[in-house]
């Protein structure tokens, strides 16, 4: 009996995986490749701040009302979003690639002035973000966002002090906490 062939592995471009996430703490310096960016599939958007402060009872709802604004005026859709503190998570849909530029641009500088303005903070002295904004595409449109969903919605509770996330890594483990006690 002839002994079974393995498959070979295929080379080229072509057949490489795609690459989903980038910027962030992925970065280090200036980055070789393009932006990973679909207008078809849900987009993972996490955007750093150096100090925090975007939770202050001051900054908060002008902060939340700014993103929403931007989100409006560039046709973005708001899937689910949470501002923790020193960081915004958002699940996004963009409208088509081009338009990525301009919205980030915006929402990126709006939010640090924002911010900025009304803690007294001088622009300019200290950059406002930590890294650049991190995205991450999210591939499906069932289990995988779903997933991101509710990730997004575990942050928001951990920041108004509802759960620890030490005991709480998934909405499932929060649903059994509850159901116990």
């Amino acid at each position: 009996m002839p002994k079974r062939q393995i498959q070979t592995f295929f080379l080229g471009n072509e057949f490489e995986k795609p690459v989903d996430k980038f910027g962030g703490s992925l970065l280090k310096g200036n980055p070789k490749k393009s932006r990973p960016i679909e207008s078809k599939l849900p987009i993972h958007l996490v955007l750093m701040s150096q100090n925090g402060g975007l939770r202050l009872p001051k900054v908060f709802s002008k902060v939340n009302q700014t993103v929403a604004n931007i989100c409006r005026r560039h046709g973005v859709t708001v899937y689910s979003y949470a501002n923790v503190g020193n960081h915004i998570h958002m699940v996004i849909k963009i409208p088509a690639r081009p338009r990525w530029a301009a919205f980030i641009r915006e929402l990126c500088g709006r939010v640090a002035q924002v911010a900025q303005q009304i803690t007294g903070q001088q622009a300019g002295v200290k950059k406002f973000w930590k890294h650049r904004p991190f995205t991450r595409i999210v591939r499906g449109w069932r289990r995988p966002f779903k997933l991101i969903k509710e990730y997004v919605e575990l942050n928001c509770l951990e920041a108004e002090g509802f759960i620890n996330r030490r005991q709480t890594k998934t909405l499932k483990d929060l649903r059994a906490i509850w159901a116990d006690g």
